[in-house]
């Protein structure tokens, strides 16, 4: 495993230590959580973001208007 340092204020110190005693566990562990969970975050804001793009495409509203044909079409 690889070997990150960070350095944090009082503030986030202190949160840190809310959060471990918490959740049990180390703080490597809380961490690795934050960590996750801001990538997993991140993802589902481009997802959003992707998807209303699309939304506002009017060549996907096409497409996506066909795909929903073929599949009640393949339904019946």
């Amino acid at each position: 495993m690889e070997v990150v340092t960070v350095r944090v204020d009082e503030k986030t110190r202190k949160e840190i230590d809310q959060v471990v005693e918490e959740l049990g566990g180390s703080t490597s562990e809380v961490i690795r959580k934050a960590i996750h969970l801001a990538w997993f975050t991140t993802m589902q804001d481009r997802m959003r973001r992707e998807s209303a793009e699309i939304a506002n495409d009017p060549a996907e509203r096409e497409e996506a208007e066909q795909i929903r044909e073929w599949a009640r079409y393949l339904a019946s």
